[in-house]
Formats: structure tokens, sequence, C-alpha cells
């Protein structure tokens, strides 16, 4: 665990010089720039949602540290789907029907299923990665991914010692 906080920490300090670019054309934006609906005012001014802004950067600091560069690669809004699906949490657990009059419940459905769709894949890919099957090119090699992650794999696959889990010092 200590480790994967000093990966976040180290992503961190290397995405805070470039936490806000001040550019002007939006392709040219960091990803958590454009969510932050910055709006370029001059060179040394943008205008843009800090909450938004830190929001995106430090998700786009620990994502990888747990499941690799590829998936926010392949999957650039899965952030974005989990901030819905949490603002409609409650609308979830209480079973309200997609149908149900309330944007935020469509949202939220909406978001639900494309992050299960996305983590199906990713889950998919790991296990073909892990039995040596090869994933899907688009997922790389997925060597990035998380210590955590492949214990919970092997553990969703039955392949779980629990003896080398607890010495192995997480």
């Amino acid at each position: 665990m200590t480790a994967m906080i000093h990966t976040i920490t180290q992503n961190l300090e290397r995405n805070i010089p470039q936490m806000i670019s001040f550019i002007n054309t939006p392709i040219d934006l960091q990803p958590w720039e454009q969510h932050a609906q910055a709006q370029f005012i001059s060179s040394s001014e943008t205008e843009l949602n800090l909450h938004s802004l830190i929001r995106d950067m430090t998700g786009h600091a620990m994502v990888p540290v747990l499941f690799g560069h590829t998936l926010l690669e392949k999957y650039s809004d899965i952030l974005h789907d989990l901030y819905d699906m949490e603002a409609g949490r409650n609308y979830l657990l209480k079973k309200l029907p997609p149908w149900t009059p309330w944007p935020g419940v469509v949202q939220a459905h909406m978001a639900r299923f494309k992050v299960l769709q996305c983590m199906d894949e990713y889950q998919k890919a790991l296990d073909s990665m892990v039995t040596g099957m090869g994933a899907d090119a688009s997922w790389g090699d997925l060597e990035d991914v998380s210590e955590m992650i492949m214990k919970r794999n092997a553990i969703y696959r039955g392949k779980f010692d629990s003896r080398h889990f607890f010495t192995s010092g997480n």
C-alpha cells in the first residue's frame, strides 16, 4: 500500500506543473482541464472549475496506479461515469427504474451500465493475460496493473493462497 501511495504522489508531482496549460485550443488541454470547463483568457489566465480540476487530476493520478495506464486510455470517460453513478447512488439504491422521469435516474443507470461494461472488458483482458491466452491487442500487455488488482483477480479466479497474501507485506 505504501508503494501505491508513493506512486500516486509521484504522479501528482509530475502532473502539477501541467495542471493548467493556459492554451486556447481545447484539443491541447490536459484531460482534467477539459472536464473542468477551462476557458482561456490570456497567456497567464484561465477560468475553470477548480473542484472538477482537482478531482479529475487526482483520478488521473490514482487509476493508473491500480489498474494500469491502459484503462484510462481505452475508457477515457470512466472517471466521469463513476462520478455520475455516485451522484445517482440514492436512485440506484432505491432501485428506481431507468424510465423514472428524473434526469439523475437515467444518468445514474447509464453511467452504471458504462462502468460495468468497461470493467467487464477489463476483467476479461486481465483474465486472458493471466491465463496466457493473450488479451485483445488494444489492452496492451497490462504489465503495469497493481499487485492488489492481480491478487484480487486470483481470488475471483479461485487461485488464492491466503498465507502468501498475509506474508507479502501488504
